[in-house]
């Protein structure tokens, strides 16, 4: 059955606005009650439409077809199948042009399964690449928080669900292109944000769940934006177990065992870069509580000697230089 999609523009600040769209379905068996929540950058997924920010390499004239755009959307369907089988999923997009895209992915019959019926997705005039998140679980509001001009939005998704609220807090903070120093003020700045946002949602809704999903261009092993000490001053506070006052960070728990144990790989090692932080509420027995969570490498994410089977814009191969990572969380009646 084909379905139907609606936008509505649901918040505007400054030059910055959210999209939030519905597709209607029918026939929507019951599904066990754990939700699996993902990360993923998807490294520049552009359409082959004109709206005037698009990369060079992107545009018409260089050679940039529906078909390659196609080819593309199918791959990164086809990744999230392999994420774990959960009665509901949340997945946290990096790097895609914009609401459009977002749209494209999950109105397909090869995902249908999955349940996607919603999505926000930031439109920012100013930058040719965008967040995203797609939910099979209705999504009740959504915002934007401004960091500083010429940066990437934070944006704030809302789940009010029977078993109590959950904020998505997508992320994607300034990469290191031009030097890790030169650039980490910006990403400590998105931190900041980041972190105020979260300490007024957890303020006004008690007992809520927050996640901060995305890619932060920074390992947790950093104290700059991500502290491991009371003492730290980086804004985030992270840390392997659940404590009070700190978020829990998935690539800390020395209880899990990752492979591989990145994200991204660069210079022959692999980086944290991408994260899930979650906040402590979801360990104190009530709601959502966290049952596992670990890293997608397999099948068109991999290449033959074991790295991120990057896209390749000149040879039209590959699906993107990150690997996308989960974590999920069970649903109390």
């Amino acid at each position: 059955m084909k379905r139907k999609s609606a936008k509505i523009l649901i918040a505007s600040v400054v030059s910055l606005s959210v999209l939030l769209s519905s597709c209607n379905g029918q026939g929507i068996e019951e599904r066990p009650r754990t939700v699996c929540v993902a990360q993923w950058n998807v490294q520049n997924l552009f359409n082959a439409e004109i709206d005037g920010m698009e990369y060079p390499e992107y545009m018409p004239d260089s050679g940039w077809t529906q078909s390659d755009y196609e080819k593309r959307l199918a791959n990164v369907r086809k990744v999230l199948h392999y994420l774990p089988d959960c009665g509901d999923y949340i997945v946290v997009l990096n790097e895609i042009e914009c609401s459009k895209v977002a749209e494209d992915i999950i109105n397909s019959a090869d995902i249908a399964d999955m349940g996607f019926h919603w999505y926000a997705c930031t439109e920012e005039s100013g930058l040719a690449i965008q967040n995203a998140v797609l939910s099979s679980i209705p999504i009740s509001g959504a915002r934007v928080h401004q960091v500083s001009p010429g940066l990437r939005p934070v944006l704030e998704v809302e789940f009010d669900t029977d078993s109590g609220k959950l904020f998505i807090l997508a992320v994607h903070f300034k990469s290191n292109v031009g030097g890790v120093e030169a650039t980490g003020s910006d990403r400590l700045e998105a931190a900041r944000v980041v972190s105020q946002v979260a300490a007024t949602l957890q303020s006004s809704n008690p007992g809520c769940v927050v996640m901060v999903c995305g890619d932060m261009n920074e390992e947790c092993w950093d104290d700059r934006s991500m502290g491991r000490s009371r003492d730290s001053s980086g804004p985030l506070k992270v840390s392997g177990s659940f404590r009070q006052g700190f978020w829990y960070c998935f690539w800390m728990d020395p209880t899990l065992e990752l492979w591989p144990s990145g994200s991204y790989h660069y210079d022959g090692h692999w980086r944290c870069y991408d994260n899930i932080l979650v906040s402590s509420a979801a360990r104190d027995g009530a709601a959502f509580e966290l049952a596992s969570a670990g890293v997608l490498f397999q099948g068109v994410l991999k290449t033959a000697d074991s790295r991120p089977f990057a896209w390749n814009r000149q040879l039209l191969t590959g699906v993107s230089d990150h690997v996308p990572i989960w974590v999920v969380l069970s649903r109390t009646p």
